[in-house]
């Protein structure tokens, strides 16, 4: 047994709306401590954004329909108008957040800890959002707005911490001090116009510009300044001659929704600055798929991941309905209310009726209204997120109580039925509709995150099959990753480069980075037509050297690499971004630059998790085998179940002749991690010991997690051959060969 180091390879992580909070003060107004920092961002002076005032002179109606929508109140100058908080000397603590909140003349002001536990008063400068929770921005140094971690809630009237689980430190990426919530790398590009981030990485400060406060009309429709010239002319003809507007009426459903995705997603920023006119979200942006832990195991919602990679799972959506097909596209509000919005579309008598939803309106227990007879509990099930912000899933799906016996994952029945199991609500189900029930790409996916059985023949099968939405084909492309080196999954994965979707084409691309044969295939999609996959193909051949390249393809190759780069540097300020440029050293070699780049993720986030992981396998194979221990053991202390630093722990320990440290380590990866091959490196740990038992059952719980993997059935065979136990041998061989 040896010590392996295997670098993690990341594409930066999704950035998000994360809104969190912590403190330590208490203290009253007379205190004469004040935080006070010129206001940090700007307005861009380009003209070809007029504003929203100036499209309501011709757009009266939408400007109406706007006007008070939670777009129009994303964002607005703290004032008596727009603060609903009570900053009359109000405080709010617990054992994380103390804040006094107070007015000074006109001005309103928060006195809480910050970065170095110090109390200052904090001038509000900007509201942020509006219901049903209000938070505030406040100045830092360097151009940076940051949210205070204490909000309003607008349906109780009092202050609350939107995230309490979350006790961060003033050092931790998360704490309300630091980038997790800084506006301008995590808010700004959804909840203002016309968003320049500007963040200088040497500097490390921000200069970001704006053309409106908040989410106007050129958010969604593109500068108006061509599209007002267009529509004066006198040989303007509607409908013939191009308006220059970007989200027309009538435009094709799914490229709204991809439109409405710049912000209703979980996403990836791959350029500086969004730019009107294609239709194309990922020539901007690489969306999220499927995964843990943003979404359940089976495509269900768990963090916030903002509708769009729900809706693309949903029937609704291969059947061409879009957003503005339920909302209305200027207020954002429902086209109507309860039952009637779906019965808009599907059979009032067929659906809306106690035969099809088993539930009647008034609960026979209590007598209180249920809400069982309505379409949206059950085919739209969601989740509090901040605290009160209750956000339903958006991938329609019928409620199956049978997956969540079989795979733990959650269902609409037993969201309302808590009191009860899910095998109670399975059998109801099946009652009531018989005992089959529709196939799902969810089945496949669980059974692939949760490790039960040999999951590599469905996932390909699902990656094949151009019925099933591309966002669940692109999942299964990213769980096919890891088994690259077999050849079905090989061919799969390099067809699958070629498929329509750019999303899949994506994620396979960047699954054939580890690919011993991945040049020829890539070298055709760094011409593709959408950056996101020219991005994917430039980073997974970044380690190629160039003297492999073609000549032919060279040209095309730099610059792929310059959008790659270029979409590195734009998220620079993001822990994953700059991890991955450490990584991309790594790959190619450089030990020193990569070294030098996980030091300076650790520097953005202390707890990244990959990068000390990585640096510690760097030192590694430069034999600094005391700072590659030691690393570990920081992961270790900061989280008690991380399954990786356990497993490499005990492989250097074993290494280096302790081994009753390895079997610690080891144990406690294979039960923190589920991982089979940690249980595999115990059980020729406890052979090489001399402890026959122990080996027998610790070969055995890895080949329950993974009963057909070649490697382990041969190391059982060699421990009973060692021991002259050949009827094992011969029966563990056969059974092998008669399930094959």
């Amino acid at each position: 047994m040896s010590y392996r180091p295997v670098i993690s390879i990341a594409i930066i992580s999704l950035t998000s709306l994360v809104f969190c909070g912590w403190l330590l003060f208490s203290g009253n107004p007379d205190l004469p401590a004040e935080k006070i920092v010129q206001i940090p961002i700007s307005f861009s002076e380009k003209q070809s954004y007029m504003g929203t005032q100036r499209c309501a002179e011709c757009h009266q109606k939408q400007y109406q329909d706007w006007m008070g929508s939670h777009h129009d109140q994303a964002m607005q100058h703290a004032s008596e108008s727009t603060v609903k908080g009570d900053f009359n000397n109000t405080t709010f603590n617990n054992d994380r957040n103390n804040a006094l909140f107070f007015k000074k003349a006109n001005d309103f002001y928060a006195r809480l800890a910050g970065s170095r536990n110090q109390v200052e008063d904090y001038k509000i400068l900007y509201t942020f959002g509006t219901e049903p929770l209000q938070q505030y921005l406040v100045s830092f140094p360097n151009g940076r707005l940051q949210q205070l971690p204490v909000a309003w809630n607008t349906q109780t009237q009092t202050w609350f911490d939107p995230q309490p689980e979350l006790k961060a430190q003033a050092d931790e990426w998360v704490h309300w001090t630091q980038g997790a919530k800084n506006w301008n790398s995590m808010c700004a590009d959804c909840h203002s116009s016309n968003v320049e981030k500007n963040f200088n990485a040497v500097e490390n400060s921000y200069n970001t510009r704006i053309s409106e406060l908040n989410i106007g009309c050129e958010s969604c429709h593109g500068p108006g300044e061509k599209h007002l010239q267009a529509v004066e002319a006198v040989t303007f003809k509607p409908g013939i001659d191009n308006p220059h507007i970007d989200m027309m009426a009538n435009e094709n459903p799914q490229v709204v929704v991809d439109k409405c995705a710049r912000c209703h997603a979980r996403r990836q920023q791959l350029t500086a600055k969004f730019e009107h006119g294609s239709s194309q979200l990922l020539d901007h942006y690489l969306p999220a798929v499927l995964t843990p832990p943003l979404y359940h195991s089976d495509g269900q919602i768990l963090d916030e991941v903002f509708v769009y990679g729900s809706f693309l799972q949903s029937k609704m959506y291969q059947s061409n309905v879009g957003c503005v097909d339920c909302h209305e596209p200027h207020s954002g509000k429902l086209k109507a209310e309860g039952n009637q919005l779906c019965v808009g579309c599907h059979s009032s008598e067929q659906f809306d009726t106690p035969e099809h939803h088993h539930h009647s309106a008034v609960n026979k227990h209590s007598g209180n209204q249920s809400s069982g007879d309505k379409c949206i509990d059950c085919h739209m099930p969601g989740r509090l997120y901040m605290g009160n912000d209750y956000r339903r899933d958006h991938s329609f799906r019928i409620p199956r109580p049978d997956l969540s016996v079989a795979h733990n994952t959650p269902n609409a029945c037993n969201d309302c039925h808590t009191e009860e199991s899910t095998a109670w609500a399975a059998a109801a189900v099946e009652k009531w509709f018989g005992e089959q029930r529709p196939r799902h790409f969810s089945e496949i996916l669980t059974q692939a995150t949760s490790n039960r059985g040999a999951s590599i023949n469905p996932l390909t099968a699902l990656l094949n099959n151009r019925f099933q939405p591309a966002i669940a084909r692109a999942t299964a492309a990213s769980n096919l990753a890891a088994s690259i080196s077999i050849p079905s999954v090989e061919r799969a994965l390099t067809i699958a480069t070629a498929d329509q979707s750019a999303l899949v084409r994506t994620l396979a691309t960047q699954a054939l980075s580890e690919s011993a044969n991945k040049i020829e295939p890539l070298l055709i999609l760094l011409n593709d037509r959408v950056r996101a996959v020219r991005i994917a193909a430039a980073q997974a051949l970044i380690d190629v050297p160039k003297g492999q390249i073609p000549a032919i393809n060279r040209e095309a190759y730099l610059a792929a690499n310059r959008e790659y780069q270029a979409s590195l540097q734009i998220n620079a300020d993001l822990p994953t971004g700059r991890y991955q440029i450490a990584v991309d050293q790594h790959r190619r070699g450089n030990l020193e630059k990569a070294a030098v780049g996980y030091l300076e993720t650790l520097a953005i986030d202390n707890h990244f998790t990959p990068a000390r992981l990585n640096l510690a396998q760097l030192y590694y194979s430069q034999q600094k085998l005391t700072e590659a221990e030691n690393l570990y053991r920081i992961i270790i202390a900061q989280q008690p179940n991380a399954s990786d630093a356990h497993y490499s722990l005990g492989l250097l320990m074993a290494e280096q002749g302790n081994f009753k440290q390895a079997a610690i380590s080891l144990e406690n990866a294979a039960v923190t991690g589920n991982n089979p091959r940690a249980w595999y490196n115990l059980a020729i740990l406890y052979q090489q010991r001399g402890r026959v038992l122990e080996a027998e059952k610790t070969y055995l719980k890895a080949l329950e997690l993974a009963p057909k993997n070649p490697q382990f059935i041969d190391g059982l065979v060699s421990l009973y051959a060692q021991q002259q136990q050949w009827d094992k041998a011969r029966q563990l061989k056969m059974t092998i060969e008669y399930s094959n």
